[in-house]
């Protein structure tokens, strides 16, 4: 997500980097666009962070599924609890990103720019509403799993199943909005070669 965020942004800002007779975007003229561009720029560092965060705890669900399956009550916990941190984690950093994509596109720069910067700002939004899905069920199965009751496994199962649902379907729109970015930006850079 975060290369893409960048590649995106540097193809973007090359697309609309001068002026010409033939209708250029000429978005490096104003002078808030260096402003947005250096709030982009650590934008993408906080997105970075989150990306190492990932990185780094990717093998945690399928940790969760397996003391699940070996009913192991405290290791569900403990790796909960790590996923909330986690997840919590994340998700502060995510939020100063989206405010600094929000400046930037509150600042005095092209449409095309803004409309791009927005696009991501929503694409943000849905992955962060994609992880408080992760994080509830994480929530409640540390609080609600009990590997003797079997009524009660079934309806975590389920939950867990429904939930990992809904993050997918969250993460595809996600993705979606993203890549409506990318070809915003694409599109530009079209128009500034024609």
């Amino acid at each position: 997500m975060c290369k893409i965020l960048i590649f995106a942004l540097t193809l973007f800002l090359f697309a609309c980097s001068s002026t010409d007779d033939s209708g250029g975007l000429d978005i490096l003229s104003s002078d808030q666009t260096e402003e947005a561009v250096h709030l982009i720029e650590d934008a993408n560092n906080k997105l970075k962070e989150i990306k190492q965060i990932l990185n780094e705890n990717e093998s945690r669900l399928e940790d969760l599924k397996t003391a699940m399956s070996n009913k192991n009550q405290a290791d569900v916990r403990r790796i909960c609890d790590d996923i909330l941190h986690q997840i919590s984690t994340g998700m502060k950093i995510g939020e100063e990103a989206v405010k600094k994509i929000d400046e930037a596109a509150s600042l005095k720069i092209n449409d095309d720019f803004r409309n791009y910067l927005n696009l991501k700002t929503q694409s943000l939004a849905k992955y962060s509403e994609a992880y408080k899905e992760r994080f509830e069920l994480a929530k409640s199965l540390r609080d609600n799993y009990d590997p003797n009751n079997a009524e009660q496994r079934k309806t975590v199962a389920e939950e867990f199943q429904r939930r990992e649902e809904v993050f997918m379907k969250i993460m595809k729109e996600a993705g979606a909005l993203s890549e409506r970015a990318n070809l915003l930006a694409k599109d530009a850079n079209s128009r500034k070669k024609e």
